[in-house]
């Protein structure tokens, strides 16, 4: 993908404002940054926060890429000079004004990339319940991670009998099982 896209500072500041992490710490640096193009506005998405800002002029941009946010919002501290910020891409280079970075290129239509940075976006979190972690209701932690009962087809003698009510979830701390309603159904 050749394509390029010119902002505004001020505007491009203000977008990198609102994606700045609150605590920087190594791996807020190393996520992932997609920034996209839709209807005359870029679309930049980290970590679940989504944010936009009017394009000036774009070339050719169709689709996303994905680039390293901790080069991005370096911006923040050096600030470019001139009213206006030139993005470009060149096949897997990422280019803001001098600073040449490696990036994902994801060619698509306007519309396919709006639905695919909404999905980005709003997650599902019933997709990956096992990263889901709950409150245990013994201990009140925030360990309590999806547990999977194993079933044993032979009993033996000492075996202590099978559980009423099979649990759904474990406390990685305090190793107590209990049942939510939310993985059973």
């Amino acid at each position: 993908m050749i394509a390029e896209m010119i902002i505004d500072t001020e505007e491009f500041l203000a977008v990198l404002k609102r994606l700045k992490p609150r605590k920087t710490t190594k791996a807020s640096l190393a996520e992932e940054l997609y920034i996209a193009l839709f209807n005359g506005e870029a679309i930049f998405c980290l970590r679940g926060v989504q944010t936009r800002c009017l394009v000036e002029k774009s070339i050719n941009w169709r689709g996303y890429i994905e680039v390293n946010s901790g080069v991005v919002l370096s911006f923040l501290a050096a600030r470019p000079a001139g009213p206006n910020i030139k993005l470009s891409v060149r096949g897997d280079v990422f280019q803001i004004e001098n600073i040449k970075v490696p990036c994902k290129t994801m060619q698509s239509p306007e519309w396919i990339t709006a639905m695919s940075f909404e999905a980005h976006l709003h997650d599902d979190p019933k997709a990956k319940p096992h990263t889901i972690n709950l409150y245990c209701p013994k201990c009140g932690k925030k360990r309590g991670e999806l547990f999977k009962q194993k079933l044993v087809k032979q009993r033996e003698l000492g075996d202590p009998p099978p559980p009423k009510y099979p649990s759904s979830r474990r406390c990685a701390a305090c190793r107590h099982e209990w049942l939510e309603f939310a993985d059973v159904l």
